[in-house]
């Protein structure tokens, strides 16, 4: 048995007839039927009952029937999936970055792709993590980076960086001899955040939730840099990436590890699964991959 009678088999079935059959695959029907015949004399049944007024496939027809169907529609995609990556194997990436997963991280991630895979059309775009999410599902990207925790059953993911968010205040604030506290002691307290357009503000709002209360949010911006300088002239704190206090001048604040509920901090790759694979996206995937296993362990 082979492909051809497969296909050939589904045809006469599908068709209802050898002669559609025959007309549609553009063979004879001597040919067709010898092909039919061959199935039959390799399994030893009848798979068309020929001497029926009507077409009429047997019951052991219906089950070889369901079997090519699963077989042909398999190697079909698989068929299908190799033409995709092979075109695209020098081809563009899309990928969809948040500006302070980039700031952060990423990067480096990218540096080493392009040193690795100068041939690869490397497109960044730099949006929120909603709107990553957004494009990704509608095929307007092939990969992003999103923050977790994230739960999509549209899509593969795979971590790549881990720290924790932090609580920021200034040096003169009354938490700042303080190493760790408890969330519900910001309850009252003046939040600055980043605005409600990222993912990360969820993210705090969740936080905030969990720990029972609801977050004043006195101020909210777009920029990270701005939020660091309010807090760090005691204007109100914040909770952000510890990484991206790392960045900036933090002798001139204090941060403050939050518990109860603990706060993680992780970055993550997220491409649609349903979509095949191209080696582009590959060599990304795989990439994210090592510098996660060195990364996270």
């Amino acid at each position: 048995m082979n492909l051809t009678q497969l296909n050939y088999f589904r045809e006469v079935v599908e068709k209802g007839s050898f002669t559609g059959a025959a007309n549609a695959l553009f063979i004879s029907q001597s040919t067709l039927s010898k092909s039919i015949r061959a199935l039959e004399d390799e399994y030893k049944v009848i798979l068309i009952n020929r001497g029926a007024k009507e077409f009429d496939v047997t019951e052991e027809g219906k089950i070889l029937y369901e079997y090519a169907v699963r077989i042909l529609d398999y190697y079909e995609q698989q068929t299908e999936e190799l033409a995709e990556r092979l075109s695209h194997s020098g081809s563009n990436l899309r990928l969809g970055l948040p500006p302070t997963a980039g700031a952060i991280y990423f990067y480096s991630i990218i540096h080493k792709f392009q040193k690795l895979y100068p041939e690869i059309n490397l497109q960044i775009e730099e949006v929120t993590s909603k709107e990553i999410i957004e494009k990704v599902a509608n095929g307007r990207m092939d990969v992003g980076v999103i923050i977790e925790p994230f739960s999509d059953n549209r899509f593969e993911k795979r971590r790549i960086f881990s720290s924790e968010a932090v609580l920021l205040v200034s040096k003169q604030h009354r938490l700042s001899k303080k190493r760790s506290v408890d969330f519900k002691e910001i309850r009252q307290e003046r939040i600055l955040m980043i605005n409600s357009n990222y993912m990360y503000y969820d993210l705090v709002k969740e936080k905030c939730l969990e720990a029972g209360f609801m977050p004043r949010f006195a101020f909210e911006s777009y920029q990270w840099e701005f939020i660091f300088e309010m807090v760090a002239n005691d204007q109100g704190v914040t909770i952000l990436p510890k990484p991206l206090i790392d960045k900036f001048n933090n002798a001139r604040v204090h941060q403050v590890h939050l518990e109860n509920p603990e706060f993680e901090w992780a970055l993550s790759v997220i491409r649609r699964k349903d979509k095949a694979m191209t080696t582009s996206v590959q060599c990304l995937w795989n990439l994210c991959g090592q510098v996660a296993k060195n990364e996270l362990h």
